[in-house]
């Protein structure tokens, strides 16, 4: 069984303890040692003698001999009576002063070991403390992504480590918002600037279709060019649908999901042909904007319409909840592999794979990614085991009113 990590904060609160607690050992145990070589100095002997002397006068009064020192005063046993009280009060004095020890060493430990405690609870309130800029920058970190950069971690406080990290973080985050801005701004006026051009080549081919004098050579290569400006015209509205949709949110409000999916897949009915098309719509409102979230949906349908297989079906499914309003769009059609779903999302890439002969410009599953994200949601995409492809999004729901 692998245990989780501790986090840093746990880790540090863990150092700051085992510190504590090593440096309160080292401080008894040294000053257990102090005080016993102390106590066993040549003064503490000479006082030891002293009173043992005293004791023995108080006790044997004028029964001792006189004129002689009380030294000198010997047993029968051949030990002088003084040497024998001296060594009875160095053993008494030996014991009670080993259990003083003995009992400072254990009132020592349980001191040791309530601020021990307290020091811990200390260190974890210090390290959050110390921690709370590094928590401020990843929380800008994250909320920071490629449709929102206007984040900044803005810390005060001294010109530490901390801070400077934190201006980096800042710093960068201008560097790709500007970045980001000049690439959408750069996409759209790309794509305005193309539309002219289209216009006039799409009038041009017309006009020659419309010649009755025009050669069947001439109506050939307008026909080509017909279908090379319609191509190019919904790359440009692609285009301008990803630069918004990366751009942000110009609007929010609440919106029926579930009517605005009934109502983009009745538009696109007529382009199923064959294919049998189903849809299932529950009670669903979405907080967003129309315009993109009708994108949205239109890119999914016709994503499932176009790579299918002769005969094959789609089906559309709208589900509610109080948090979330959540879109189902699965279909039948080839078999794919876990890494050409992991690429689907990714602006021009397109699939190969035989069905209705009908491709795509490779930007529609990515303008949908580009609008769940501004939209704070998640889509998630799926293989079907018998072929085909299932996506889910998810969105924030949003109430009427």
């Amino acid at each position: 069984m692998k245990f989780p990590r501790p986090t840093i904060r746990v880790r540090l609160t863990l150092l700051y303890g085992s510190l504590f607690l090593l440096a309160g050992l080292v401080l008894i145990v040294s000053t257990h040692f102090l005080y016993r070589n102390a106590l066993d100095k040549d003064e503490v002997a000479e006082k030891r003698a002293f009173f043992a002397e005293v004791e023995l006068r108080e006790a044997f009064g004028e029964r001792l001999p006189g004129g002689l020192r009380l030294r000198e005063f010997v047993a029968r046993d051949g030990r002088t009576i003084f040497k024998f009280v001296e060594d009875v009060n160095d053993r008494a004095i030996d014991d009670a002063v080993d259990d003083a020890l003995r009992e400072q060493l254990v009132q020592s430990g349980i001191a040791l070991g309530f601020t021990t405690v307290g020091a811990l609870l200390l260190g974890w309130l210090v390290a959050g403390r110390v921690l709370r800029p590094v928590q401020r920058i990843t929380d800008t970190a994250r909320a920071s992504s490629e449709t929102d950069l206007h984040h900044r971690v803005n810390l005060a406080g001294p010109d530490d480590e901390l801070k400077e990290l934190a201006d980096t973080l800042d710093s960068l985050l201008d560097r790709l918002e500007q970045a980001f801005a000049s690439q959408r701004a750069f996409s759209a006026n790309v794509s305005h600037e193309l539309r002219t051009p289209l216009a006039i080549l799409r009038a041009e081919a017309e006009v020659t279709l419309a010649d009755p004098e025009a050669t069947e050579a001439e109506r050939d290569f307008a026909r080509r060019v017909l279908d090379s400006t319609e191509q190019g015209e919904r790359t440009v509205d692609g285009l301008l649908a990803l630069a918004r949709s990366q751009s942000g949110l110009l609007s929010r409000a609440a919106v029926d999901f579930a009517e605005l999916t009934g109502d983009v897949v009745g538009d696109l009915a007529a382009s199923a042909g064959e294919l049998d098309l189903t849809l299932e719509l529950g009670e669903a409102t979405a907080r967003g904007d129309r315009p993109l979230l009708e994108r949205l949906v239109a890119n999914l349908v016709e994503n499932a319409i176009r790579h299918n297989v002769p005969d094959g079906w789609a089906r559309v499914e709208v589900v509610g909840g109080e948090r979330e309003a959540v879109l189902r769009v699965s279909n039948s059609g080839p078999r794919l592999t876990p890494d050409e779903v992991d690429g689907l999302f990714q602006p021009f890439v397109q699939r190969q794979e035989a069905g209705t002969g009908r491709g795509g410009l490779g930007l529609g599953l990515s303008i949908v990614d580009a609008i769940v994200r501004s939209h704070g949601g998640t889509v998630s995409a799926r293989a079907r085991r018998d072929g085909g492809l299932e996506i889910e999004v998810r969105l924030p729901a949003g109430r009427e009113g």
